[in-house]
């Protein structure tokens, strides 16, 4: 008896969750226990490397500025979260967590993280977008399709055909706009029938979007790799005009993660440092409010409820990034480590 008892011990030791069987999800990382999510609390997607399936995802309390690490493995009995975490979006009390490499989209309760539904059949999806209670959108990287997702079956249930791959999302007035990074486009879609209705010419790897106060559409385009001079794009959606066009100076430049204060008045994006942008400004900003100091930022976060700048960086790709939280006017109020390569920041509401 005591050697069965023995045997099954051993069993359970071996089989039970150990971080290193999926490699590291954040090194040394003190992982505080999490009961149930505030409106205080800052969502950090670690996004990991690519075929390590180390991705997860960090807790900020900026309240009291505790950090809960790999709350996904925390909350699901030790389960791996997948392979690059690419985005997450929230909609009626769940988190939408995008795994690109792992072509699955993992869906947990907002409130504590606890894994309710996996949606499969995924290319590599690269971020979703809510329609309505019944209907998502995701775009993907290879599938040269949008794919549409039944929310209460959680399941694929058709797509919408498009030409290479389209990345940032989002809604406005009934018509779906969509990033089409390989030909240059910014889609429209009617989500009533989900047909391609019509595309914009924009710049090169037009790549992030985001709406204004004014009902402007802001589209950020990269010029790639050294290839042509980076854009940011004003457009208009009541006549489907692009209104102005600021070209920033350098080829070699490569904006990214556009983002847009709450009120809609401010656009932030990422240029090596932070950049901030007024919507009412005739010209591009000479210099960022925050200067990269020869740090890798990768990710950036606008805090609706106060203008706080949330900057990712990801050190080497290997060890723990670093999240640096500013005030609206730049200045460092606290940072703090998050998992390997974090890339985005949700804002829980």
């Amino acid at each position: 008896m005591s050697r069965l008892f023995l045997f099954l011990t051993v069993l359970t030791l071996f089989f039970s969750c150990k971080k290193d069987k999926i490699g590291p999800q954040c090194i040394s990382c003190e992982e505080n226990p999490i009961n149930n999510t505030s409106n205080s609390d800052v969502l950090i997607i670690n996004e990991g490397n690519f075929g390590w399936g180390n991705s997860s995802l960090s807790v900020y309390n900026k309240s009291n500025n505790q950090v809960s690490q790999n709350v996904f493995w925390q909350q699901n009995n030790c389960l791996a979260l997948g392979d690059v975490a690419q985005s997450m979006c929230q909609f009626n009390g769940k988190g939408y967590i995008v795994l690109n490499n792992s072509s699955k989209i993992e869906v947990v309760n907002m409130s504590n993280f606890i894994s309710t539904a996996t949606i499969t059949g995924f290319n590599s999806p690269r971020f979703i977008l809510p329609i309505n209670n019944a209907k998502a959108y995701v775009t993907d990287l290879y599938s040269n399709s949008i794919q549409i997702v039944n929310l209460n079956t959680q399941t694929i249930t058709g797509n919408i055909a498009v030409s290479g791959w389209t990345e940032e999302l989002l809604i406005y007035n009934d018509t779906v706009y969509v990033c089409d990074v390989t030909n240059n486009q910014l889609l429209i879609i009617n989500p009533q029938n989900d047909q391609l209705v019509s595309s914009i010419p924009v710049g090169e790897n037009p790549s992030s979007l985001v709406i204004d106060k004014n009902n402007k559409i802001w589209i950020l385009c990269d010029g790639g790799i050294s290839s042509t001079n980076p854009q940011l794009i004003q457009y208009n959606p009541a006549n489907r005009t692009i209104e102005q066009t600021f070209i920033f100076p350098a080829i070699s430049q490569s904006p990214n993660h556009l983002k847009i204060n709450a009120v809609g008045a401010v656009l932030y994006f990422l240029n090596d440092g932070v950049y901030q942008f007024n919507i009412s400004d005739n010209n591009l900003p000479s210099s960022p409010i925050i200067p990269s100091n020869s740090t890798i930022f990768y990710g950036l976060g606008i805090d609706p409820t106060n203008n706080d700048i949330y900057v990712a960086d990801a050190i080497d790709y290997v060890q723990n990034g670093i999240v640096f939280r500013y005030n609206a006017a730049g200045g460092l109020i606290h940072q703090f480590n998050a998992g390997i390569i974090p890339n985005g920041f949700l804002f829980i509401q």
